[in-house]
């Protein structure tokens, strides 16, 4: 049967939970918490206490599972549009995909990226590039233009070879 409750309490080593329904004042055993996938390919997102879910629970409901969480009059919906796909983060971060413009926008303080990346279009950045390890273009790269040139002199206006540094 179909319940809507409460959670009391978060294992987030197992991904289960505890659950309290008001209608009978009864808290459940650890359910498994639904996730969309856990055999090859895995996805992992636990609820939290005081989060309202939906049950789908045995006769007695001493078995069962949490089918996720629901909105509530507590609770406000995060996006407002049907194309619009959104994971808001609760210390402000987000990652949102809005299928109508094609756009994905990632909000967070640092973004960590490991990955081979062909990347096809523009990345713009208004806050600077840092790196650990060398930046190369289509050209060359960071380490051979410093190869190239910190050693390169040009006569000063008196005739004499101006430093490499």
């Amino acid at each position: 049967m179909l319940r809507f409750g409460t959670v009391t309490s978060v294992n987030h080593l197992t991904a289960r939970a505890r659950v309290k329904f008001a209608e009978d004042n009864m808290t459940s055993f650890w359910l498994p918490i639904l996730q969309k996938k856990t055999f090859i390919d895995k996805y992992y997102s636990v609820v939290d206490v005081g989060e309202q879910v939906a049950c789908l629970m045995d006769k007695n409901s001493e078995e069962g599972v949490i089918l996720g969480a629901i909105y509530t009059n507590l609770d406000e919906v995060p996006a407002s549009i049907k194309e619009q796909h959104l994971i808001k983060f609760s210390d402000g971060s987000l990652i949102e995909y809005n299928k109508d413009t094609q756009t994905l926008t990632i909000s967070v303080k640092s973004v960590n990226i490991i990955a081979d990346i062909l990347n096809t279009g523009t990345f713009t950045n208004t806050a600077g590039i840092n790196s650990n390890a060398d930046i190369t273009d289509k050209t060359s790269s960071m380490q051979d233009m410093r190869d190239t040139y910190n050693d390169h002199t040009h006569p000063d206006k008196n005739q004499k070879t101006t430093s490499t540094m």
